[in-house]
């Protein structure tokens, strides 16, 4: 069945000097240019992009040297005969320069017997009124059917006012979304990411149609960056066809809805409780109602998507859509967390409780004994795992599941981090700086469920969490000294490398406050004990790890120890006479007395 554009265009073709031309327009990344050239065969049209043509006289150019090859060979014996002609850019300056000269030529060569097609007429420098200038004469001087197509819908309303002067009629075209997608598959040669595409072909398309996007390149990177997701899954999850469905579709709305800059960081980040929120205050007067957020806009385009499913938790959207990563670990421990493969028997009991829509009742009862027993005996030790039984029971209590107020709560949370701290089984902060950052928003693939009205609560209880990881870190320093002072006496390379950051990686307290809990003059001692190729290593150690403004920054508590540290040096070159006294002077870091200087 022939589109409304085929029709309209073969009843066009089949006109002879129709006087007018026509518009045709349609939203970006539609398909326009490859649908009027299916309409009109190569040997009856000559197409023209205006791609950066400047003039008149370069636009009547590209249409001759396409028109009229035989003219366009002709351009290089006249640039060698005419010198003006030639700086002017040879026969076709000269047709601009001359329109009656021009006109002469064009009518000898050029017979409008095909149909004159611009294209990209918004990236070309020319202004309007001289571009329309131009089309009028090819349609009423010379007798051409002229199609323009208009990429750019301001560009297309602009000649659209025109339209009773030039353009007979306007065409707007949809996209023909099936057609391109088999276009698009078809140059797929990888098997399996083929074979996933097109089993979920349905999904794709329909979630597509649902965005109301006609852009078929925005189409064309959802079909690649699917294909790019199927390697990150598994044969499990190839095998759950309902899971696959679910994903599918969740991916390609957030795919389209990112690239159309519809949904940016901002509107993404921590999507259930955006839901939350908003349903909560959305019964308020309308004075009061909120601004509904660009989540929910979105999520009401899809009729049988939630976007705020943990099916894709949010850090994994962020990596994927914004940054270009695939985290295939991440992927497959948010899938595997999901209701469609966890196994409530075997699945850590807050996974099972937070799936609860989609599980059965007694499995989400006897998950629940076991999540407030592990509460109860301090036997959950992992920072993610206590995150999440922290917040999910503020939304028990919030919703009136759990006995209790979220004030109590905090207070027993709190007990909970202070009793494995006491019993030396929480776990020590990780030596990188960033450490806090792979529990601050989800864990193995999972937002924190923290209801609006607990969002406080969660914060203090985090915040604790935190600084009481930093103290069993500090419990653990004499330890880490004993072991850092060994490596003084025998490996000082080593020690450099511990302490400060450098290129190598290895690093592990170049941002930890940590000398501020070893006594200076043990320090020192250390230092001039060990054998004297290790001082130079040593002094730059220290060099390093207090320079580029670390030592008012991340280690600002231990600029008193470095002024400590400095004095004892300075009292050992007192005690010390000749090579000694130099020798322990000239190890002393700039950095180290700079400090001691800067009052």
């Amino acid at each position: 069945m022939a589109t409304h554009l085929e029709e309209y265009l073969s009843f066009y073709q089949a006109l002879e000097e129709p006087g007018y031309a026509v518009l045709v327009t349609g939203e970006w990344g539609a398909g326009k240019t490859y649908q009027v050239l299916n309409c009109i065969p190569e040997e009856k049209r000559y197409y023209v992009s205006l791609f950066g043509v400047q003039t008149v006289e370069q636009l009547h150019a590209e249409v001759m040297a396409i028109a009229s090859p035989k003219l366009s060979k002709m351009s290089a014996s006249l640039n060698q005969a005419s010198e003006k002609v030639a700086a002017g850019g040879g026969v076709f300056a000269l047709a601009g320069l001359t329109p009656s000269v021009f006109n002469a030529i064009f009518k000898r060569d050029m017979e409008p017997d095909r149909t004159l097609i611009f294209d990209d007429i918004e990236r070309s420098g020319l202004v309007i009124k001289d571009l329309l200038g131009v089309i009028n004469s090819y349609v009423e001087h010379h007798k051409f059917r002229v199609v323009a197509i208009a990429h750019d819908e301001k560009v297309a309303q602009e000649f659209f006012s025109m339209k009773e002067k030039i353009f007979g009629q306007t065409v707007r075209v949809e996209a023909h979304v099936d057609e391109a997608f088999n276009s698009f598959l078809e140059k797929n040669k990888d098997r399996r990411a083929k074979e996933f595409v097109t089993r979920y072909r349905g999904d794709i398309l329909e979630t597509f149609n649902s965005s109301e996007v006609q852009s078929l390149r925005v189409l064309r990177h959802v079909i690649e960056d699917v294909s790019r997701l199927s390697h990150c899954l598994t044969d499990k999850h190839f095998s759950n066809s309902n899971a696959m469905s679910e994903l599918v579709k969740l991916f390609t709305a957030m795919d389209v809805e990112t690239r159309m800059s519809r949904l940016g960081r901002d509107s993404l980040n921590d999507r259930k409780s955006i839901f939350i929120g908003y349903r909560v205050r959305a019964g308020l007067s309308e004075d009061e109602k909120p601004k509904k957020p660009d989540l929910m806009e979105a999520n009401e385009r899809y009729a049988s998507i939630d976007l705020a499913s943990s099916l894709l938790s949010d850090d994994i959207i962020f990596s994927m859509f914004f940054e270009g990563r695939y985290p295939e670990k991440r992927i497959q421990e948010c899938l595997d967390s999901s209701s469609y493969f966890i196994k409530p028997s075997e699945a850590a009991p807050w996974k099972v409780v937070i799936n609860f829509d989609e599980i059965d009742d007694a499995a989400v009862e006897v998950a629940l004994e076991k999540m407030n027993r592990q509460f109860k005996e301090r036997s959950v030790t992992n920072s993610g795992e206590m995150l999440h039984i922290f917040s999910l029971k503020m939304m028990m209590v919030e919703k009136g599941i759990e006995k209790g107020n979220l004030d109590e709560l905090v207070v027993t949370c709190k007990a909970y981090i202070d009793d494995l701290l006491k019993s030396g089984e929480l776990p020590p902060r990780d030596t990188d700086w960033q450490w806090y950052e792979e529990f601050s928003r989800s864990y193995e693939g999972m937002g924190f469920w923290v209801p609006e009205s607990a969002a406080d609560h969660f914060k203090t209880v985090k915040n604790h969490l935190i600084m009481s990881r930093e103290k069993a870190l500090e419990n653990q320093i004499p330890k880490i000294w004993d072991d850092l002072k060994t490596l003084m006496l025998t490996d000082a390379k080593q020690f450099l490398e511990k302490v400060s950051p450098t290129a190598n990686g290895g690093n592990h307290y170049a941002m930890i406050p940590l000398f501020n809990h070893v006594q200076a003059e043990a320090f020192v001692g250390a230092w001039l004990s060990s054998p004297k190729h290790n001082w130079r290593y040593i002094s730059l150690a220290l060099a390093n790890r207090y320079s580029n403004g670390r030592i008012e920054h991340d280690l600002k508590v231990e600029k008193v120890w470095v002024k400590e540290v400095y004095n004892e040096l300075e009292r050992a070159v007192a005690a010390e006479t000749g090579f000694g006294a130099l020798r322990i002077s000239r190890v002393i870091p700039d950095v180290f007395r700079n400090i001691v200087e800067d009052k």
